[in-house]
């Protein structure tokens, strides 16, 4: 029987992440791009409300119990999947591609095409390697155990007996199980004889049961493994670079400054400028035809990287004189922010120590146990809980892409997103990226919630194929721990160099 409370709620969330959207556009979006650039918003939207959904399908899947909410979960799952992948992988590289072109070329006609090729490129190598991957390890291997022989306990045997089967075949074993686990752990005392429901189970070792998986949910694997991938940089990154940068900036936020500095430092900021400039100007010349070597293209990155710390000193500068600091309650209301990103990312870490990593038999459920607890209190506290959670992972993942950017390697421009200067082309890499690792999170917080999620359709769709795949399941054993390891070598990093610096242009 459908359950016509969660159609409701089905119907409600989706619509009020729409309405978060557009909100979002309108207070980030740069002045050039008001009242054009109609179809990278459009994008903008569809995809933010399919990341939100796909997560928050998850508590969803919990209260359709196994199906009795008469939600088809498995099939939903797949469906929003695939076209996680098509947006991450063709629209939004697509409508970037368009939006960017636009300055190169005007014409409509050469966006099109420009932006057809770079998407075909892109969609070329994700299907080459998926086909690939596909033929060779698109099987999975399905842990069993084979029962040779199960016999109710009437009488119990010699513990000598057993002692020989297994001495003699030591594959086999001898299980004693049943209802009565007083006989379970002392089988030789025939007082303790139960009802007759006591057996004596004789198994073969383990046995890998081999299908091969569809070919939808082939792509949706390749899909969660590139987005671990990033999960692993960027929100490892992200976990320790929010909390920090967050109270780093009431740290070193803007203060008042006479106009004898104001000028020193505005003098400090134009030559800076015009020696970017310069180097603009010799990247651009050693370009041809818009193609750049490998050493050009880090210089760019390392220019774009320049330029954004020289716009972020001069916003600075203004503030300090033009505006006299600043609104002092703005600063005040990030730095206590900051404690409680602070809080919650020493809560994921922690749980992923004393939950995650110790599993099957976790040390404590943590963070599982909080969400059980609520959502038993009032369902409705579990689910806010839960999105608050992994919708924070959301953030340390554009957090950490930023700060990967800036910071650590130049293997990419940078796409910062900004209060009233964000372009539509930086609104879209946010987004993909969000899209490739919307699937990674909500696999993460499937095992982070374990207990609470036991019953989901996601679930099976992860633990029964995904996480069993050929050659991929290796990956799966280490992956919650190199989250773990990458945070903690972010704060060693972060603690050392604590403040952001323009890299060295070498043209």
């Amino acid at each position: 029987m459908v359950n016509v409370f969660l159609i409701i709620i089905a119907v409600v969330i989706p619509a009020l992440v729409v309405l978060a959207s557009l909100y979002l556009i309108a207070y980030f979006q740069h002045p050039d791009d008001k009242n054009v650039a109609y179809f990278p918003k459009i994008i903008v939207i569809l995809g933010l409300t399919l990341a939100a959904t796909s997560i928050l399908m998850l508590p969803l899947d919990v209260a359709n119990d196994g199906g009795k909410g008469g939600f088809p979960m498995d099939i939903l799952w797949i469906i929003i999947y695939i076209v996680v992948a098509v947006f991450a992988v063709v629209i939004c590289p697509f409508a970037m591609f368009f939006y960017e072109s636009e300055e190169a070329d005007p014409g409509a006609g050469s966006q099109i095409a420009g932006a057809f090729k770079g998407t075909f490129a892109i969609l070329f190598a994700f299907v080459s390697l998926t086909v690939v991957l596909y033929v060779f390890f698109g099987v999975a291997e399905i842990p069993t155990i084979v029962i040779l022989g199960r016999f109710q306990v009437l009488s119990y045997p010699f513990m000598s007996d057993i002692s020989n089967i297994t001495y003699a075949i030591p594959e086999i074993a001898a299980i004693i199980g049943g209802n009565n686990e007083a006989i379970r752990y002392n089988p030789m005392n025939t007082t303790l004889l139960g009802d007759g429901s006591e057996y004596v189970e004789y198994r073969y070792d383990k046995e890998f049961l081999q299908f091969r998986v569809s070919i939808a949910l082939f792509i949706i694997t390749m899909v969660a493994f590139f987005g671990w991938l990033l999960f692993i940089v960027f929100g490892g990154i992200g976990l320790i670079a929010l909390p920090f940068d967050m109270i780093g900036d009431f740290r070193n936020r803007p203060q008042r400054i006479s106009y004898d500095k104001y000028l020193e430092r505005k003098k400090r900021i134009g030559e800076r400028a015009t020696e970017l400039v310069e180097i603009g100007k010799t990247i651009q010349s050693r370009t041809s035809g818009g193609i750049m070597s490998k050493r050009d293209r880090k210089n760019y990155n390392r220019f774009r990287q320049a330029i954004f710390l020289l716009e972020e000193d001069y916003e600075r500068l203004n503030i300090s004189y033009k505006r006299q600091g600043g609104k002092v309650i703005f600063y005040y209301a990030q730095f206590f922010g900051g404690f409680i990103a602070l809080g919650v990312s020493l809560g994921w870490l922690l749980h992923i120590i004393i939950y995650m990593i110790t599993s099957p038999e976790p040390f404590h459920p943590f963070l599982n146990g909080l969400v059980i607890a609520l959502n038993n209190a009032w369902g409705f506290l579990g689910v806010i809980v839960y999105g608050l959670l992994s919708f924070y992972l959301l953030f340390c993942v554009v957090k950490g892409n930023f700060k990967f950017g800036l910071r650590l390697f130049f293997l990419f421009p940078i796409h910062p997103m900004r209060v009233g200067n964000t372009m539509m082309n930086a609104f879209l890499f946010n987004v993909g990226l969000i899209l490739i690792t919307s699937v990674s999170i909500t696999h993460f917080c499937t095992m982070a919630f374990s207990q609470f999620t036991s019953t989901t359709a996601v679930n099976s769709l992860f633990e029964t194929a995904v996480k069993n795949l050929k050659i991929l399941k290796w990956f799966w054993v280490v992956y919650i721990f190199a989250i773990f390891v990458m945070s903690i070598l972010t704060a060693l990093f972060l603690f050392i160099r604590p403040k952001d610096k323009p890299a060295k242009i070498r043209v």
